[in-house]
């Protein structure tokens, strides 16, 4: 029996390749892990779109998909690394609001609202801190005011006090809606 087919081509690594750069161009941003992934699958569709030529139009068409998905994958993150910095490395200053300390207290009287509380700075350069702290009653919001806290050096801790002529009852809460670090 004498059998003129050409032998299968093996399109996994085609397959492969493709997965691999549409995963580059999915994880761009990661420009670490998007480069060697889009490499690999340059590589893969390739050399299956080369051993294919001329008998698999399937293997052939996996493996320019790999091509194209793995070029473009490498240029994403060629751009994430030009553009957006060294994706090993991450901002280890701690947010601002884990700076407030674990009390805050408040009270009402005939002059009106009052809220303080400590700041510790985290962070690794001194900071000073723009607060906004708004006062509850029974889930209805009173008043709100803001201060400036002076620049204080990392490691070391200051207190805030705010205040606001408006009126609380005994069930009126404090809190910090909102603290930028400066």
């Amino acid at each position: 029996m004498n059998d003129t087919t050409p032998p299968a081509i093996a399109r996994r690594p085609a397959t492969i390749g493709l997965v691999l750069g549409v995963l580059s161009a999915i994880v761009a941003v990661l420009w670490v892990v998007a480069i060697p992934l889009g490499i690999v699958a340059i590589v893969l569709g390739w050399r299956a779109a080369q051993a294919a030529k001329g008998r698999d139009g399937r293997t052939i068409g996996f493996g320019i998909g790999a091509l194209v998905s793995g070029t473009f994958g490498i240029l994403l993150g060629l751009a994430s690394a030009a553009f957006g910095g060294d994706a090993t490395k991450s901002d280890t200053s701690p947010p601002a609001l884990e700076d407030i300390g674990p009390r805050i207290e408040w009270s009402t009287d005939l002059e009106g609202l009052r809220c303080s509380g400590t700041i510790t700075n985290h962070a690794s350069s001194a900071s000073g801190y723009l607060l906004k702290v708004e006062w509850v009653s029974d889930g209805t919001k009173l008043a709100d005011a803001t201060t400036v806290v002076q620049p204080v050096a990392p490691g070391a801790s200051t207190t805030f006090n705010v205040t606001s002529a408006a009126k609380g009852t005994a069930a009126t809460t404090c809190r910090v809606a909102e603290i930028e670090r400066r």
